[in-house]
């Protein structure tokens, strides 16, 4: 696969109303273990195969309304999860699926529907930021042909390891021959902001979307900060976190590095300390619609 050049690193300032709106959709909806989200201190494999506490998990993404075009944090599951019973692969993955996760996805929950109905096009699509490479945020990559797909480097990599399945990073439905793929690496930056982190990313070179390495729920997930005067910053963080509250209190999640996570979950509060009035979004999380509105001053 043919790899674009690197994104450079950010600029310090951000333009008057380069981003007019940002909205979160949904693709579907789903059941996870409460220990799944909650964190437990039993074997994984314990709360998978005997947990009977389920709890409601909404597959979302965003869009962010940006003054050069419309860009995506992630693009939510493929609906053939339900209707291809060849979509996982491997048979092991076939058979733990429904006991991690329940799916209550349909065909209208394919991502150029959804975009639709919430009054955008998916041909329209400039750029897809996708936080790290779990079946369910890269789940629409088919549906926006034309888009670069933002990826680290550091989770692309995870392609080449022996078993990428075995994470639920499924090969066949990333390296598709549509799929415009481009790898980012985090640059240095003299920003006293983001001191904390390894590097940054400038999404639209213009200081409004800054990409930010945060791992622990896969060694390469990112998240991004928003940035638009007269709102508050809003922090997308895709899996880092479930819920906000749970990044707050130190409470890690089943899956994933806890020492990653904990590092992570560290530099996002600093990061907080810097910018008062941050708002923290999780991807899985029935409040972002109203962290949003909070944010954005839009009263939803």
């Amino acid at each position: 696969m043919t790899h674009a050049p690197q994104d450079q690193t950010a600029t310090n300032t951000f333009p008057d109303q380069a981003i007019s709106s940002v909205t979160v959709l949904s693709t579907g909806q789903a059941e996870q273990h409460w220990e799944h989200r909650y964190g437990s201190r039993l074997p994984q494999l314990w709360w998978v195969f005997f947990s009977k506490n389920w709890v409601p998990v909404p597959i979302q993404l965003f869009v962010i309304q940006h003054r050069d075009g419309l860009i995506l944090f992630d693009t939510g599951i493929d609906p053939a999860i339900m209707s291809d019973k060849g979509y996982i692969r491997q048979a092991i993955g076939r058979f733990l699926l429904p006991r991690i996760f329940r799916l209550h996805i349909s065909a209208q929950d394919r991502l150029d529907h959804v975009l639709a109905r919430a009054g955008f096009s998916a041909s329209d699509v400039r750029k897809a930021v996708i936080s790290h490479l779990h079946f369910d945020h890269v789940g629409g990559i088919a549906q926006i042909p034309q888009a670069d797909l933002l990826v680290s480097s550091r989770e692309w990599a995870m392609l080449s390891e022996p078993h990428p399945e075995r994470e639920w990073i499924l090969r066949e439905h990333i390296e598709i021959p549509s799929a415009k793929w481009r790898q980012v690496s985090f640059q240095p930056t003299d920003d006293p902001l983001f001191e904390v982190f390894d590097g940054v990313v400038d999404v639209a070179g213009d200081g409004s979307m800054i990409l930010l390495p945060t791992p622990g729920h896969t060694p390469g997930s990112m998240s991004m900060l928003i940035r638009r005067p007269g709102w508050a910053p809003i922090l997308l963080v895709a899996d880092l976190t479930y819920e906000a509250d749970l990044l707050e209190q130190d409470v890690i999640p089943g899956t994933g590095d806890r020492d990653a996570l904990l590092a992570s979950f560290a530099k996002v509060r600093r990061l907080k300390e810097k910018l008062p009035g941050l708002v923290i979004i999780a991807s899985h999380d029935a409040k972002a619609g109203e962290l949003l509105a909070q944010a954005t001053g839009s009263g939803e």
